[in-house]
C-alpha cells in the first residue's frame, strides 16, 4: 500500500474510476481513457493513489477518493528486503500496491529515496513517482 507521509493539503479529490476496477486504499492509479484504472508493472505514468476502497461494476464509473502524487513522498513496502544500492533508484511497480526494488522490470516510474528499518532485512522504502520515464 502506498501511504502519504509528507504532502501539502488540498490533494483529495474524487475523479471517475474506469469499469470492473476494484481498488483497495493505498492502490496506485493511472489514467486509461479518462477514467482511472489500478497501476500493475506495466505502468509508467502513475498519477493518483486511492484513499478509500471502491468496486466499480461493468456499467458503472464509481468516484474514488484519491491523492494526486505530485510533491508527495510515498512510504511503500518492496517486493524483498532493501539493500543500501537501492537508495536513489527509479524503480518499476511489482503489484498495483508494491514496488519491484531490485528493478527487475522493464518500467521505472517510482524513486527509492530512503528506507525506514535495517539494511538487508527492511522492505519498507520512502519516495516519490516520476511520470513517464520510458
Amino acid at each position: 500500500m502506498f501511504t502519504p507521509v509528507r504532502y501539502d493539503s488540498g490533494k483529495l479529490v474524487k475523479v471517475p474510476l474506469a469499469v470492473s476496477q476494484t481498488v483497495v486504499v493505498g492502490d496506485a492509479l493511472q489514467w486509461n481513457g479518462g477514467y482511472l484504472e489500478v497501476g500493475t508493472t506495466a505502468s509508467t505514468d502513475i498519477r493518483f493513489v486511492a484513499m478509500e476502497d471502491v468496486t466499480t461494476t461493468d456499467a458503472q464509473h464509481t468516484e474514488c477518493l484519491v491523492c494526486a502524487v505530485e510533491g508527495v513522498e510515498f512510504k511503500v513496502e518492496a517486493d524483498e528486503a532493501v539493500a543500501v544500492t537501492y537508495r536513489g533508484d527509479y524503480v518499476a511497480l511489482a503489484t498495483k500496491a508494491t514496488v519491484d526494488a531490485d528493478n527487475s522490470g522493464a518500467k521505472d516510474c517510482f524513486y527509492i529515496r530512503d528506507f525506514i528499518g535495517t539494511v538487508d532485512v527492511t522492505t519498507t522504502v520512502v519516495g516519490h513517482f516520476v511520470h513517464a520515464v520510458e
